[in-house]
Order: C-alpha cells, then sequence, then structure tokens
C-alpha cells in the first residue's frame, strides 16, 4: 500500500510510525500540500500513491486573515481540481477545528464555527460529485478527546509541533481505519448474547416484565445500546444471537417487550438454547457460510467469553464494560474497530434478509429428494450486465471481500475499475441472481482483456461465496 500524508504543519512524526506499515510518500516541508496536489509533474505523483491523506489545521489554514472565506474556497478547487485530474487516486481530506483564543465580546460571533461549517460543507459537496473523495473526520476526534488533549502547547513552543503525541496516535488509528474499509477490511457478523447484554437482568427470573428495558434510568441504557447495534446492522453486518435461554422466555421479550429496539427480522439466526455457544457460533458460521475470522461476540459473562475465546481462537471476543452506562461508547467502539465502512451499497442495507433467504434455500435443499431436482426448484434467473458507474461500487466491494471463489484475487477501488474498463481492450461484466426465494443481487464480477482477436485473458473471475 502506497500513501502520502499532506498537511499544513508539521507530522513527521505521524508519518514515521506510518512508514512502518506503508510505503509512505513524505514531501519537502509540510506547507507544500497544495503545490504537491495541484502540480501533475510533483514528486507526489511521480510516486503513484493508492491513497492520499491531506490534514488540515484550520488555524494554519485561516491565520487570522480577513479574506478566509475566500482561502477555503479557493484550496477546495485546488482539492477538486486534484480529485478530478486522478481518479485512480482515493483522497480523504480532513474537515478542521478552529481553536483561536481571541479575546472578544459574545454579541462578536463565533467566526470561527462558520469557517468550520464552510469548509466541511465545501468537502461534502466534492464528496458526494467524486467517488475518489472522502471527509476524514480530524474534528470529531478533538470533540471527542477535548482540545486540551488533542493540541500540545508545549509541543508547538519549542519545536513548532501543533498537535499532541496521543493525537497522533488517534489520526494514526484512523488513518489505518479508513485504509481497511477502502480494502474491504472489516468483519461480517455480531453475535449478541441476551440476558445484561441486550437487556438489564435475567428473563428467566423476572419475566417479560422483571427486565431492564425502557426509556428512562437503568433500562436507558440497554435501549440506547440497542439502537447503535441496529445502526451497525444497517450498515451491511448481519446480527444473530447466541444465548443460553428457554426460547419461549426470550423470544416474547423480543417479540412483545415495547421497548425492544431490535426485533426477531433484525437478527439473521436465534440460537437461544441451553448448547455450548461455542457449538452454536460454530453452527452459525456453517449456516451462514462465513469463517469464524469474520465474527465478533458480546457477552456480559466472563466466563462465556473466555470459554469461546478458548473454543473458538478466531472469534474476536472484546470485552464487556463493567459501567454499564458505557453500553453506547462501546458499541462505537465496536463499529471503529470492526466493522468501520466508508460507504454502503444498496446490497448492504437489505443484507440479513439475504442470509434468511439463503437458509430458507438450504432447508429446500435437504427436503429435495436429489440435488438437481433443490437446483430445478430455485427457478433461477441470471442477469448479465456490462459493468459501469451505476454499479461499480458493488463490483469494487465484490472484488475486495471474495476469497473462497476469486481465481486471480486481485483487489480494485472504483476508481481502478472504471479506470480500467475505460482502456482499450478491457471488458468488465456483472452478473445478477434472483431465484423464487427472493433477489440476491450482483454476485459476480468478470474482467477480460482481449489479447489478440482470437485470445482472451481473464483478469477477474468471481463469484459470491454466499451465492456459491
Amino acid at each position: 500500500m502506497k500513501l502520502s500524508i499532506l498537511s499544513n504543519i508539521n507530522l513527521d512524526s505521524l508519518i514515521g510510525r506510518l512508514s512502518k506499515l506503508y510505503d509512505v510518500y513524505k514531501t519537502e516541508g509540510y506547507g507544500a500540500w497544495i503545490q504537491e496536489i495541484i502540480n501533475p509533474d510533483s514528486g507526489l505523483y511521480s510516486f503513484g500513491p493508492d491513497m492520499v491523506f491531506i490534514i488540515i489545521d484550520g488555524e494554519e489554514m485561516c491565520n487570522g486573515q480577513s479574506k478566509s472565506n475566500s482561502t477555503i474556497d479557493t484550496n477546495i478547487s485546488y482539492i477538486e481540481e486534484a480529485v478530478k485530474n486522478n481518479p485512480d487516486i482515493t483522497f480523504f481530506v480532513s474537515n478542521i477545528d478552529l481553536w483561536t483564543r481571541k479575546i472578544e465580546s459574545v454579541k462578536s460571533g463565533a467566526k470561527e464555527r462558520r469557517l468550520e461549517f464552510l469548509w466541511e460543507g465545501g468537502l461534502f459537496l466534492l464528496s458526494s460529485k467524486y467517488r475518489n473523495v472522502y471527509v476524514f473526520d480530524l474534528k470529531s476526534i478533538v470533540e471527542d478527546k477535548g482540545r486540551e488533549q488533542f493540541y500540545s502547547k508545549k509541543l508547538w513552543y519549542l519545536g513548532g509541533i501543533k498537535y499532541s503525541m496521543k493525537a497522533e496516535k488517534l489520526l494514526e488509528q484512523q488513518i489505518n481505519r479508513c485504509i481497511a474499509s477502502a480494502k474491504g477490511i472489516r468483519k461480517k457478523c455480531l453475535v449478541l448474547d441476551l440476558d445484561n447484554t441486550l437487556w438489564g437482568g435475567v428473563v428467566g427470573e423476572g419475566g417479560l416484565e422483571g427486565i431492564e428495558l425502557s426509556d428512562y434510568k437503568e433500562g436507558a441504557r440497554y435501549k440506547d445500546f440497542q439502537r447503535r447495534l441496529k445502526e451497525i446492522k444497517d450498515l451491511g453486518i448481519i446480527l444473530a444471537i447466541a444465548s443460553k435461554n428457554n426460547f419461549n422466555d426470550a423470544i416474547k421479550v423480543i417479540r412483545e417487550h415495547k421497548h425492544m429496539v431490535l426485533r426477531e427480522e433484525d437478527f439473521v439466526a436465534l440460537k437461544i438454547n441451553w448448547d455450548l455457544k461455542s457449538q452454536n457460533i460454530r453452527n452459525l458460521s456453517q449456516e451462514l457460510n462465513i469463517g469464524l475470522d469474520s465474527m465478533v461476540f458480546i457477552d456480559d459473562n466472563p466466563i462465556e467469553r473466555e470459554s469461546v475465546k478458548r473454543e473458538l481462537p478466531e472469534v474476536t471476543v472484546p470485552d464487556f464494560p463493567q459501567d454499564t452506562s458505557e453500553l453506547v461508547d462501546f458499541a462505537i467502539e465496536l463499529y471503529n474497530d470492526y466493522f468501520y465502512t466508508l460507504n454502503t451499497t444498496d446490497e448492504d442495507t437489505v443484507k440479513t434478509e439475504k442470509y434468511r433467504q439463503n437458509m430458507k434455500r438450504r432447508d429446500a435443499q435437504k427436503s429435495s429428494a436429489s440435488y438437481e431436482d433443490f437446483l430445478l426448484s430455485l427457478e433461477t434467473k441470471i442477469e448479465i450486465r456490462r459493468l459501469s458507474a451505476e454499479n461499480v461500487q458493488r463490483a469494487a466491494q465484490l472484488t475486495q471481500k471474495t476469497n473462497q471463489f476469486n481465481l486471480t484475487t486481485k483487489r480494485y477501488s472504483e476508481q481502478e475499475l472504471l479506470a480500467m474498463i475505460g482502456e482499450r481492450g478491457f471488458e468488465g461484466f456483472v452478473a445478477y441472481v434472483s431465484d423464487r426465494f427472493g433477489d440476491n443481487g450482483m454476485v459476480s464480477v468478470v474482467i477480460t482483456k482481449h489479447k489478440t482477436d482470437s485470445e482472451v485473458e481473464l483478469d477477474t473471475f468471481l463469484l459470491s461465496c454466499r451465492v456459491m
């Protein structure tokens, strides 16, 4: 992975740490980011990065100028020119935090806030217009950790270094998340316990009315936790349950409790029984046809967590917060650490239903007289289309995620696929599959390159593991 970190302040130590993981281009002088991105002959483009991160310090950019608005507009136009002229490079551009300490009256108004909104608004317009640019959310990192921790007055006055060591570690962490997501690296399934995890208390002891789940006090923390989990699910992550419980007691809460946010249809499978949780998770992996290393298991009980870690070391098992008032923060950490995503496709939003359909197909296969009878009963329809700007997002996702049936395992970004099919001799195709159980959407990507009039090289041929 080749990347570049550009900035209008000194980020040498951050670049040094990232250089241990990636091939990183470093500019001569930290203030030369504009010259680097607008000059087609610059060292940046000679280096040929896959990704460019532009980390902007707001105070340095605006620098107390009376014409800060025009400075922002001009810099946005420079970034747009770079993004438009280099579609095969993915750009991440930070929003800004303006921490000025000017002493003025309340009536003077917060000009800094207006400039922050102006810059971020410009970036979001670029993000909606171009596929290869994303907003790098520096502002949220500052807000989460606080300015006193993010900035270092001592380092600034001693060596012209604006951000603290802690801030640079947080930036490194966020850069790694962006890179992993761009490469399609994230977990697929979140497996959840029920008692004292999705609600407070034990349903087998207190019944439907005896658990903690409400809009206020103790029960509100569990309801808010469920809200965040549902947001993760809506980004294309499948949820499942592995709980030691009487099925009828637990399903009654899921179906009938008025404060349940996650309902039966939000889960791809419900393993509610008295079997070992490790066995239930193993069964889920087989039924869903996903690897154990794609699963994250959440349980309040340290004994159950340790058992799963020991029996299924491939499964990720985070520690559960001892203070349940931190459950919302825990959900956000889960998303950032294991499920972070830059974008979602239409297929992502209905992924739970697609896995449910697959389980129905599996049941139909078991009840068929033969495998051939099963295939005929599906009434499968296949539609082949050319790869285009309209379907490239899902196609790129498939090249990044598909491993089991991928003849060349070449990974491509959206920009790389569009550039490739624009070249003479290359052709791209995608296949969509539906049957009597539902629509699987795009399931295959094929890219060919014509060598001669009678010879074609197969660059990529893959089929979704879920559909295969």
